[in-house]
Order: C-alpha cells, then structure tokens, then sequence
C-alpha cells in the first residue's frame, strides 16, 4: 500500500542499551590472571565500553577519590584533587581505579605479549597504577593552590568577624566598672607615693567617688570582687601566727609586705576595708531605690482559660455561666452532674464592699478554685435533683444557701477541683 503524500515514515525504533541504576554490575575479574592474551584485551575492551556507555563523569570521579583514600593519600590530598581545575581526574582515570578496586591485575604479562604482536602497536602497556599516580598527583599540585587560597580566605573571614563581634553584657558592664574606679585607683597611686600615710586614710570617702563616678549595685558587685583579696590579704598577715605554724603561704605574704611597718598593715587594711564597705553600701542604696516590677494583671478571661467545665447537660437542664465570673466572687455553686453532689465554695479574702478588686474573692490556677476557705466550702449529695435543682439555678444568694442547708446528706470537703463532669451554676459577688 502506497503511503499517502505529506505523510513521513516513522524510523524503526530500536532497543535501549541503557541500564537500570539499580540493575548495574562491575565486570567481574575473577580468574583473570589466567586468561590469555587476547582475551584479557577483550574484557579490557569491554570493560572500558561497559563503563563509558552506562556510568556518569560525576560518578567515575568517586571512584578515583575512594581509590586515592584506599591506597595511601590523605584526606587533604583528596580534597586538593577535587578542587582541580584541570582535566587530570577524567573517567578513563576513574573506570580504571574501579577496575582495580574490583581486582583488576594491574599488569598482565599475556596482554602485554599480545599487545606487542598486533600491527600499529608501539611500546609496552605500562602498569595502571603509573597511569593513576601520574594523574592524581597532576590534580593534587593543581587544586593545593586553591584549597590554600580558600582556607586563608576563611580565616581571614573569621578574623574579621571576631573583631567585629560585639561585645556583650557582663563585657560591657565590667569595663564601665574598671572605669568607674579611676578615682580610687588615682588616690591609691598618691597615698602610696605619700608613704602609706595613716593620717590621710580618715580623710578617704569611697563612697563620694563611686556614687559621683555613677556606680550602681551591678558595678558594686565587680568592684568588690577586685579589692575584697586585698582585705584578706591584710587580715591574715595581721593575724598573729606562731613560727611553728606559719606555712610558705605565710611566710610569701609576709616577704611580699615586708617594706610596711605594722602601723602601715593596719592603714592599708582600713583603706581597702572602705572601699568594700562602700561597694556594700551603694549595692544596698541601689536595692532600696529600684522600683518595683510592675505586676502585669491579668484579665479574668485570661485566668480561666484553661478551666475544664461542662458547658451545658440535657439531662439535668442546666448551662454553666461564664467562667470568667469566678474571678473575685464571694461565693461560687457547682453541681457535679456524674455524683450529683452540689457544693459552695465561700472565699477566704472577702471585699467589705462587695467590688471585683485583686486579691479578694475566688480566683482560679489551672483547673482548680483557688482562695477558698476550706473549713466552710462543703457539699452535699441532692437525692431529688428534678425538685432542687430548678429551684436553685434561679435563687439569689441568700436563697441558695437556705437551700443547702436544707439537704439532709452527709456534707464533705471541696478540693476545689473543677472537671469536665461539674456545672457553674452561679457565681455571687456580694
């Protein structure tokens, strides 16, 4: 049948050599030491086809680089091969590592006898690990100056962004309190240049520095950290030891202030015994005048949040009111649907005048009522709740006590837990 005009004959379609990732397999070399010439030729032939044809560039350059790791060369050597710019580690280089790795003979003696028989053949293969060497060493010279150039560059980056770091809190609140002792330290220079002067240590006022200097109770803290070795220091070497009993620490500080007289231990104690004092005293002035948090409140909505209750119950025909209700109440009425028990819980802290002011009245944590006295919150079991309960979901406060107290059950103890059983049947503030 003739095929019409315009129409194109499709090309037969052919085969794909191409093989699954997954279904991939090394030549084996199992027995090739005893192979002949020719055909040790011919698996090398098509080993090196096999690889071309079904194995990515990418992929052949692992090989080299687990090659290298295997047979003596470093980390660092493998890192500067992979920053090579040049073409030193190619598949051949790659395929023929993992011919190796498999158990490749390196030399061959029948192949190289037959290679050495065929027309155009010049010279005698040389071994694959020459090849190989010659090559990653190629790679390692080239990429070294670029792994040496990147690592300097990182360091020089680190340098910059540690002297670019900025300082933190306790660094920068102990270098205002090193500076905040310069009138001290300036005074201490004079009177040690003076001769350690008994005299002039009544006239020294720590304290007029320091709160002129604007020390506060965090700077106090640093500063008698620098000078409180001082003071024991002193009060040791001031404390009268036996020579029996002086050990070398002794006998140190006593070589180390042997230049003062007594009169001049007692001085330079008094000295830096002011200086902690002050530090004391301005610690406890910052303390007093610091004004108190202020205390976020909170709003009854916010408090009762997470307070499990039953909202409403079909059986009984009661709704609970708005929990938020509870928050400063006198008095709250639950009835726990599951035990049908009705409980008043009656607030410890009560408001004389009856307002919604904090710290009076019933408050919640959680799920459970808190602020309760336990001695009077009681509750009773109702034996005919389709009787009490409409009359008490509708009852003032003084009506509704009158009504619990008119139960003849057994009265119990509320815990002031609240669960998913328990109605809110009225909250009331006065």
């Amino acid at each position: 049948m003739a095929l019409l005009r315009g129409t194109k004959r499709k090309k037969p379609t052919r085969p794909s050599m191409r093989i699954r990732a997954s279904e991939l397999k090394d030549p084996t070399w199992e027995g090739a030491s005893e192979l002949s010439g020719e055909e040790m030729h011919r698996k090398l032939s098509g080993a090196t086809d096999y690889y071309y044809r079904h194995y990515k560039a990418a992929i052949l350059h692992g090989y080299a680089y687990d090659w290298m790791l295997e047979n003596g060369y470093s980390k660092y050597d493998v890192k500067c091969a992979k920053a090579s710019t040049g073409s030193s580690i190619s598949s051949t280089l790659g395929y023929y590592c993992r011919m190796l790795t498999m158990g490749c003979p390196d030399v061959h003696e029948a192949h190289n006898r037959y290679w050495e028989s065929l027309a155009g053949t010049m010279g005698t293969p040389k071994p694959h690990t020459e090849f190989i060497n010659k090559n990653i060493k190629a790679a390692i010279e080239d990429g070294k100056v670029h792994v040496e150039k990147a690592e300097a560059l990182a360091k020089q980056l680190a340098k910059n962004k540690e002297n670019n770091r900025k300082p933190t809190i306790q660094e920068l609140l102990h270098r205002a309190a090193y500076q905040m002792t310069d009138g001290i330290e300036c005074w201490l220079e004079d009177w040690i240049d003076n001769g350690y002067t008994p005299k002039t240590v009544k006239d020294f006022n720590p304290v007029s520095i320091l709160r002129q200097a604007g020390v506060k109770q965090a700077h106090s803290r640093i500063i008698r950290n620098l000078y409180i070795d001082n003071v024991n220091e002193f009060v040791e070497l001031l404390t009268k030891v036996s020579k029996e009993d002086k050990d070398d620490w002794r006998l140190q500080l006593e070589e180390g202030y042997s230049h003062m007289t007594p009169v001049q231990h007692k001085a330079c104690l008094e000295v830096y015994r002011k200086i902690v004092d002050a530090c004391d005293i301005l610690a406890a002035e910052s303390k007093a005048n610091r004004k108190p948090r202020k205390v976020r409140i909170r709003s009854p909505e916010a408090i009762v949040k997470k307070l499990k209750f039953k909202q409403t119950d079909t059986e009984y025909g009661l709704a609970s009111i708005l929990p938020a209700d509870i928050i400063y109440s006198r008095i709250l009425v639950v009835f726990n649907t599951k035990n049908r028990k009705i409980g008043l819980y009656y607030a410890r802290n009560v408001d004389p005048m009856g307002l919604k002011r904090e710290g009076s009245g019933l408050n919640v944590k959680g799920t459970t009522i808190k602020g309760f006295d336990e001695g009077k919150s009681l509750q009773r079991t109702v034996r005919k709740p389709a009787e009490f309960l409409p009359q008490i979901k509708k009852a003032t406060r003084a009506k509704t006590e009158k009504l619990f107290q008119s139960l003849k059950t057994t009265e119990t103890k509320l815990n002031g837990r609240v669960n998913g059983e328990i109605i809110l049947i009225a909250a009331f503030n006065k």
